[in-house]
């Protein structure tokens, strides 16, 4: 299996554990080995990417937002917030609670990674 289908894999089964109990921090540990793949395939961050840019449909944002903190990609931060003035264009309440979650995310002081994801974000920092 390519890197970026089984990026696509832990997304997916990280929406499968979400929909079996939903609990937010059970994310981490498919976001945790996504982080860690990304990091371990750097000449493959353009699918990685394009993975990332369609993962609305079918990721948990929690997943998502996780990924989104630890990485802070600039070109999925622009592409984000295209995708978030679109939806508002649009009036579609969904997609721009979802984006400006995402969005959320790529900020230092993402309160979530100091709750939700402290278990991660805080192991991550004293590395």
């Amino acid at each position: 299996m390519k890197p970026a289908d089984q990026l696509v894999d832990l997304a997916k089964r990280a929406e499968h554990k979400l929909g079996e109990v939903f609990d937010a921090p059970e994310v981490l540990p498919f976001a945790s080995k996504s982080i860690d793949l990304v990091g371990s395939f750097p000449d493959l961050r353009e699918d990685f990417e394009g993975e990332f840019r369609t993962m609305r449909g079918y990721a948990p944002k929690e997943f998502v937002q996780v990924c989104m903190h630890a990485l802070r990609w600039p070109e999925l931060r622009s592409f984000f917030e295209e995708q978030s003035r679109l939806a508002i264009a649009w009036n579609d309440w969904s997609a721009i609670a979802d984006y400006g979650k995402y969005l959320d995310a790529f900020e230092d002081d993402w309160e979530d990674a100091r709750t939700f994801y402290a278990r991660y974000f805080t192991d991550a920092a004293n590395d």
